[in-house]
């Protein structure tokens, strides 16, 4: 029974010297950063085409997201403390070991009074501090490979609070256009823009619009339209007839049939496009003579 009794409170102590150990303070970690902290206000896009008067078969979209930003900028000290968690078990050979350290201590502590301080304090004061932390029951010797990072203060404290205006390229996005019954995604280079053609030699390039009234709208839900032009009645049937006139020269090409509708496309004010068909064909021609002779011939009338 007595046994019995005083395994009981050999297990009582030691279950006491576990829950009352504490963690062995290593060094503080005093941090001060600076922290912003952005919340978007208001969100508009800015479309701008290029030409801006409407008179040319093709333009280039360029969209810019411009946003309305509070910026608060904030000072933040963390202090931490960098502790040795306590393990109780461990005290099975740090207590002993730091017994066996006293003696190593004392003799250090003699060598260095007697070196007259050529022997650094350092060795005696770190082997006195390894002894009398491994004869404490309560605490566990330092170690860095151990140590847990606990926090003991968090300070924020506003440097400024401003509102900015940022205006970005709207890259990289999906943009409908609508003409009427008729619509088209495009998508937006790096820079926010893309090229818009109501009329060009490719007819998968071509978006010909099919109601006088032509809307830019993101394609990302929900969606937002950006901005809308109107075209003129005029400029629209300069266009029904510029194609028209195209589609004629293709179905009877000719060198003399190639100039009438460059000149055509010019008087019309679509100098671009006449450009780019004049280029083409006689590129495309450049080993028909006669074709060649028939449109010199009849640039020269």
């Amino acid at each position: 029974m007595k046994i019995m009794n005083g395994l009981f409170a050999g297990g009582g102590i030691a279950l006491l010297l576990v829950a009352g150990g504490c963690g062995n303070h290593i060094r503080f970690l005093d941090n001060v950063s600076q922290e912003d902290n952005r919340k978007v206000l208001s969100v508009k896009y800015e479309l701008k085409l290029t030409p801006e008067v409407i008179r040319e078969a093709s333009y280039h979209v360029e969209i810019q997201k411009m946003e309305s930003v509070e910026v608060k900028k904030f000072q933040v000290r963390t202090i931490k403390s960098i502790v040795t968690p306590y393990q109780g078990w461990r005290e099975i050979y740090e207590v002993p070991a730091g017994i066996l350290l006293l003696p190593v201590s004392i003799g250090s502590h003699l060598l260095f009074i007697c070196s007259i301080g050529i022997l650094p304090y350092d060795i005696p004061k770190s082997i006195t501090d390894l002894s009398f932390t491994g004869m404490n029951p309560l605490l566990n010797w330092e170690s860095e490979e151990r140590s847990e990072e606990n926090l003991v203060s968090l300070d924020r404290k506003m440097l400024s609070d401003a509102t900015e205006n940022i205006k970005t390229p709207f890259a990289q996005k999906e943009i409908i256009v609508r003409s009427g019954t008729q619509s088209r995604k495009y998508i937006t280079d790096d820079f926010g823009g893309f090229d818009l053609h109501f009329l060009a030699l490719s007819a998968a390039e071509t978006f010909f619009p099919s109601a006088r009234k032509v809307s830019f709208s993101t394609a990302a839900p929900p969606e937002k339209e950006l901005k809308h032009i109107i075209l003129t009645r005029d400029y629209l049937a300069r266009l029904l007839w510029t194609r028209a006139k195209i589609n004629a020269y293709r179905m009877n090409p000719s060198g003399s049939e190639l100039f009438s509708t460059v000149i055509y496309l010019e008087k019309n004010g679509f100098e671009q496009l006449g450009y780019s068909l004049e280029e083409t064909e006689l590129e495309r021609m450049s080993d028909n003579k006669k074709f060649l002779e028939d449109f010199k011939s009849a640039a020269q009338k």
